[in-house]
């Protein structure tokens, strides 16, 4: 049994999904409908000459077509994949490469005016809706049932190859919150390109036949109260939010309101780069008045490659913080817990597995290590994906002959449950973009004396448990240090927050820079003292001035980068990584700023600095 035969089951199904458009317009239809819609999407596709394996790039504004034009693929055996809408220069420069990186990928759009732009590989929803509906293409569960990409750069974007089995496991796995003999209802405002809301929130609810209401992200970011009170009015018992979600309305303010009642949901999972524990205790207490239960927020983890779950913290359980002492960490040793003081470092649980999955950590030459080591976290199961999708069929799969994934994030089993330490690879990731360490430090080391030594590292404040850039260098000349902070910020447009001046760099056994060594040492305060950390958080003033500079201090703001990395030519997504999410909390600053209502759509037009400063003083 696969996810086709799930969703084929529910042709009959009165049970409703509701959207709320990024319009605001709200629509709701029974399963049975949805059904018969994608028949018509598939009998489209069919007459257009798509067959079984074919591949789709959903480029859809409308929730409703998202989901439609999926299913249609799903019952044709064709292979669909959700992204981003692309509606710049530069967010259609990522979408040519990742078309480039796929097999004569066909693009399905409900945006009006794009048929110059891909006239040869280019079906529009409406046509595909009103066709007569198409023959169903039985699926094995092997084949491939989406391609799921991650977060990357425009140049390299990877895919993840879901089965029709994968999707199956990755809603079966999150199901296991479901109680016996209670129809959840499940709510969710994040973005259908991403796992986590695609797999948790949607995924989830067909498999088991329950009522399920997708919110557009924009409408989230424009009012995050409206989750709360979409939570009250539909009674969901299920909901998700990532760390950004959360954070956005602490800073907007959560609005004490009568008529919302939260004592229905009873379980919210939580994730996102690193889950701060702050932020979830301060959300828990002041939703606490409209009925927010202790402990409904859910640390969980996942990722793309093994459609989304692989722990969870399981209800009834409070989050669970485990502290050590920030003295000798290194990858297969042995962490040191301890109660929590000045000299321990903190990470909170993701909890227990899943059962779909096998997890174990492992030490660099590959050996199995105990609970309480630290190591990398590979994992193995029916959710794990296929590969990397690759035209070279010689090229890796990221997944080795006896099925492991190796996801290159640290971690550690402590009474059963998983922790997540960290990033082991020499990637470091801003703003859900990927960078190389290794080009930050080319960028810095062109501008300083031959053979100096300068290592970027991404640390974990203490008090805020919050990211940050730090480097190091060997150099007694501090000057260094900014010199190169400003050559990596002004080209790669990142926050290099601190330089640090160490007495030498620590290397591992094998020689190699010990990354995880200086990391370790920056969180357990060891460069606290200002003689050894420079502040680098603006190395240089701004050179913009007037409307331009206005613009770039709420950049700044959403961003959390200095407005010295902002010059006139740079783009909110492809040079600062911003995100649709970010766009939109920029849209409801400026139109609060201002005074004007701002449309979105068009606002993504005018995505470089230059360009949104005049488009707003048009408005």
């Amino acid at each position: 049994m696969n996810i086709q035969d799930s969703f084929i089951k529910l042709k009959n199904s009165d049970v409703t999904i509701t959207y709320l458009e990024t319009d605001g317009q709200e629509f709701t239809q029974t399963y049975a409908t949805l059904f018969e819609n994608a028949m018509k999407v598939l009998g489209g596709y069919q007459s257009a000459g798509l067959k079984k394996g074919s591949q789709l790039v959903l480029q859809l504004k409308s929730i409703q077509a998202q989901i439609t034009c999926f299913w249609a693929g799903i019952l044709g055996g064709m292979v669909p994949a959700i992204l981003p809408l692309a509606q710049d220069e530069k967010s259609r420069a990522y979408l040519q490469s990742v078309l480039s990186s796929l097999e004569n990928p066909i693009i399905v759009s409900d945006l009006e005016g794009v048929t110059t732009l891909f006239e040869n590989n280019l079906l529009m929803f409406r046509a595909l809706a009103e066709s007569s509906p198409g023959t169903i293409v039985s699926t094995r569960d092997t084949d491939p049932g989406m391609i799921q990409f991650t977060s990357g750069t425009s140049s390299d974007p990877k895919g993840a190859v879901l089965t029709t089995r994968n999707l199956l496991e990755g809603g079966i796995a999150s199901s296991i919150i479901v109680r016996e003999n209670v129809q959840e209802r499940y709510l969710s405002w994040l973005p259908l390109s991403h796992c986590f809301g695609f797999v948790g929130y949607h995924l989830v609810p067909i498999v088991n036949n329950f009522p399920q209401y997708l919110m557009s992200p924009l409408q989230f970011v424009q009012n995050p109260n409206r989750w709360l009170e979409k939570l009250s009015q539909f009674s969901a018992t299920v909901t998700g939010a990532a760390l950004f979600g959360i954070e956005l309305l602490l800073k907007v303010g959560i609005k004490q309101n009568r008529a919302v009642n939260l004592d229905t949901v009873y379980i919210c999972f939580c994730g996102g780069e690193d889950v701060n524990p702050l932020s979830l205790t301060a959300f828990e207490e002041q939703t606490a008045p409209m009925g927010w239960a202790r402990d409904t927020l859910k640390p969980a983890y996942g990722l793309s490659e093994t459609t989304m779950g692989v722990a969870y913290t399981p209800y009834g359980s409070p989050f669970r913080m485990d502290y050590f002492l920030g003295t000798g960490i290194a990858i297969g040793e042995k962490l040191f817990f301890c109660d929590p003081d000045d000299d321990t470092i903190g990470r909170m649980s993701v909890g227990v597995l899943d059962e779909c999955n096998e997890v174990v950590i492992k030490d660099l030459a590959g050996n199995i290590l105990e609970p309480e080591y630290l190591g990398l976290i590979h994992i193995r199961g029916t959710n794990v994906m296929q590969g990397y999708f690759s035209k070279n069929k010689n090229a890796p799969t990221g997944v080795d002959q006896n099925g492991w994934f190796n996801t290159g994030d640290l971690g550690f089993f402590r009474k059963d449950w998983l922790n997540i330490f960290g990033r082991y690879k020499d990637i470091i990731i801003v703003n859900g973009e990927n960078y190389l360490v290794s080009d930050l430090e080319k960028t810095g080391k062109q501008v300083l004396p031959e053979n100096t030594n300068l290592i970027v590292v991404q640390g974990k404040d203490r008090n805020t448990q919050d990211n940050c850039l730090i480097l190091f260098s060997d150099s007694k000349n501090p000057e260094i240090l900014t010199l190169a902070g400003q050559a990596i910020s002004a080209t790669w447009q990142l926050p290099i927050t601190w330089g640090v001046i160490v007495d030498e760099i620590p290397k591992t056994t094998s020689g190699k820079i010990n990354r995880l060594a200086l990391a370790v040492a920056w969180e357990n305060g060891d460069y606290s003292d200002y003689d050894l950390a420079i502040p680098l958080g603006s190395i240089s003033e701004s050179s913009l001035d007037g409307s331009y500079k206005e613009m770039a201090d709420y950049w700044s703001a959403i961003l959390k980068i200095s407005p010295a990395m902002i010059s006139l030519d740079s783009h909110f997504v492809f040079d600062l990584g911003g995100d649709s999410l970010g766009l939109i909390d920029l849209t409801h600053q400026l139109e609060k700023a201002y005074g004007i209502k701002i449309n979105t759509d068009q606002l993504r037009h005018h995505l470089s600095l230059t360009e949104m400063t005049h488009f707003i003083q048009t408005l």
